[in-house]
């Protein structure tokens, strides 16, 4: 049975889509994550002004588990977190993809969402076995009905983007882009290139230093990029990014430099 919505917070998440071409407004999807990590997922064609809680109620459907979690695999690599970490505040609970999952599924290529979030924790239990400073601290996967349901990380409450939108504290530039020249440094020692350093990514821990998140599209130096591969505006233009290079990140290190020099000189 879905969930009742009574109100905008008992969703993880609605959004609204948009022709690309004409900007007309296509359709609104939104999804519910039940405690036992259950998705219910909807799509309704009217805005979200337009829309009721009766009818976001109704229109929740359950997802199947293999649609959107990768089965655990048997052999034992992968760490399974404890269940009795607090997600609320020290932890958080990085899931699957699941505002991409109407693209996937009209695209017949819904198998990208588990896949990325197999791939991801295999790059966080490689990470995890050298660990550093200015890399988000991986704790194991969340695991139900034998699906990886969630990878578990440190939490930290802002990332560079928002914290500099939020004037949350000074930053100072020096140390700050050392910090992150070194997080990223320690990725290439073990062979690996990020691939996607962008503010978003950037997480800032309590001493206003850089924290590396978000690892999908991490890989092998030189090897090929399978789902994910940059963000416009944040990746060279001129490169095709269809393998795993230092050279991804070297430029995306020199991009964010100049960003936050930027945005630092205008607030």
């Amino acid at each position: 049975m879905a969930p009742e919505i009574s109100h905008f917070r008992d969703m993880d998440f609605v959004a609204e889509s948009f022709d690309p071409a004409t900007k007309d407004f296509l359709y609104t999807t939104f999804a519910v994550i039940e405690g036992d990590d259950a998705v219910y997922f909807g799509q309704l064609p009217k805005p979200k002004r337009q829309i009721t809680f009766e009818d976001y109620t109704s229109a929740l459907m359950r997802l199947p588990d293999a649609e959107i979690y990768p089965r655990l695999p048997t052999g034992g690599e992968l760490t399974v977190a404890p269940d009795n970490l607090d997600l609320s505040t020290k932890f958080y609970l990085k899931r699957p993809r699941l505002f991409q999952y109407d693209e996937y599924k009209a695209q017949d290529c819904l198998d990208i969402i588990p896949a990325l979030l197999l791939e991801e924790a295999y790059t966080l239990e490689k990470l995890s076995r050298h660990p550093h400073p200015g890399i988000v601290q991986y704790h194991g996967c969340r695991v139900r009905r034998g699906f990886v349901t969630g990878l578990v990380l440190d939490r930290h409450i802002d990332d560079l983007k928002n914290y500099v939108r939020k004037q949350k504290g000074p930053l100072d530039k020096g140390p700050f882009m050392e910090a992150l020249e070194s997080a990223v440094g320690h990725l290439h020692s073990l062979g690996l290139a990020h691939n996607d350093v962008n503010p978003s990514n950037i997480l800032v821990n309590a001493a206003g230093l850089p924290v590396l998140a978000d690892f999908d599209s991490c890989h092998g130096v030189g090897t090929k990029l399978t789902y994910t591969r940059g963000t416009p505006g944040w990746v060279d233009e001129s490169d095709s990014y269809d393998t795993s290079e230092i050279s991804h990140d070297r430029y995306a290190i020199q991009r964010i430099r100049t960003w936050l020099a930027e945005q630092t000189t205008n607030s």
